[in-house]
């Protein structure tokens, strides 16, 4: 008897093992992509917006300053420019990242403006020329001008 139980229990396994064989494989649902009210949006905006003025205003603020004749306060100016990079760009892709709501085009352009503090900064501290930092001012400089007009339109 316990030897006709384990076949018809071996013949049931058997019989789901090729029935699971044969089955087709689910495909996984891709979730819906989020959707945003217009407030939402006008308020990522917004706040987006904000900190990329906030962070132009404090990376400006110590750019224009200089050492003077004291190498240790052109040292300490260096220091805090490249902490204002620093700084400013993670504090922009924090904001971007709490801030899913706000216009794509908005986004990819602060983005762009954050990655290219951080070069900015990186290469500022590997001691690299102008020549090697020219192109990550330039692209700086012409997302400044994109996200400005982002934010005021």
């Amino acid at each position: 008897m316990p030897t006709i139980i384990a076949i018809v229990i071996a013949v049931i396994a058997f019989a789901v093992a090729i029935g699971a064989w044969f089955r087709p494989i689910p495909t996984p649902e891709t979730p819906a992509a989020k959707t945003y009210s217009d407030q939402e949006v006008a308020d990522a905006k917004k706040s987006v917006c904000d900190a990329y003025t906030r962070v132009a205003r404090a990376v400006q603020a110590t750019g224009r300053k200089n050492g003077g004749d004291d190498p240790t306060a052109i040292i300490a100016v260096a220091v805090n420019i490249r902490l204002a990079l620093s700084e400013s760009s993670s504090f922009l892709l924090r904001t971007l990242a709490e801030n899913p709501a706000a216009p794509h085009d908005l986004q990819e352009q602060v983005r762009t403006a954050a990655i290219a503090y951080q070069n900015i900064a990186i290469d500022q501290l590997g001691e690299a020329s102008q020549e090697e930092l020219a192109p990550f001012l330039k692209q700086m400089d012409s997302t400044d001008v994109a996200i400005k007009q982002a934010c005021n339109e």
